[in-house]
């Protein structure tokens, strides 16, 4: 029994510190826009049944990167350039990601407030790693348009599209309303 401990503390130690569920550092960028001529009156969207996702923000566990270190400076600027887009969300961040699906969300918010006392842009985004990277957004875009009877409504449309990514590359999810744009650089 006594020879049992500590080996057992000994696997118990190399448990914890196995390679492969170590975390690994990333730098991710996210880039949120609208589609402002979009027209939602032809689309039916339904209301959702629950507020926004939440998430913490960041300077609490995750770093805030300087927008002088974004690698979508250029495409930020063309999208502001290009009529009828405009971007809500654009920020950079440094957090630890390991093997599971243990990473916390971090809260986005973009856009004006509106009435319902939400921004145009809430909820929040999730990176985990499996085999690739997983990048999860679970968003809610508000937006108040004229129907053609003359009355005038606020709609929300959903974005909750999870997608496998790869580190280096610029990845693009695209929605009728809105689009994001994310780049995940490995820091370690």
């Amino acid at each position: 029994m006594k020879k049992l401990i500590p080996f057992c503390l000994a696997l118990f130690s190399l448990v914890l510190h196995n390679p492969l569920q170590a975390a690994s550092s990333y730098g991710i960028e996210v880039l949120i826009f609208s589609r402002d001529n979009a027209s939602a009156n032809s689309e039916y969207w339904p209301t959702p049944d629950t507020p926004p996702a939440t998430g913490i923000s960041l300077g609490n566990s995750y770093r805030e990167r300087s927008p002088t270190s974004f690698m979508m400076k250029s495409t930020d600027q063309r999208i502001r350039n290009a009529g009828g887009l405009r971007v809500l969300y654009h920020k950079a961040w440094n957090q630890p990601v390991s093997k599971g699906r243990n990473s916390q969300p971090v809260a986005i918010r973009g856009g004006a407030m509106m009435d319902d006392g939400y921004y145009e842009l809430e909820g929040a985004i999730t990176v985990d790693r499996g085999h690739y990277l997983h990048f999860k957004p679970d968003l809610q875009l508000r937006r108040t348009v004229s129907l053609d009877d003359g009355s005038v409504r606020t709609i929300t449309a959903v974005l909750n599209e999870p997608r496998p990514m790869k580190s280096k590359d610029a990845h693009y999810i695209d929605h009728p309303l809105f689009g994001i744009l994310v780049y995940a650089t490995p820091l370690d």
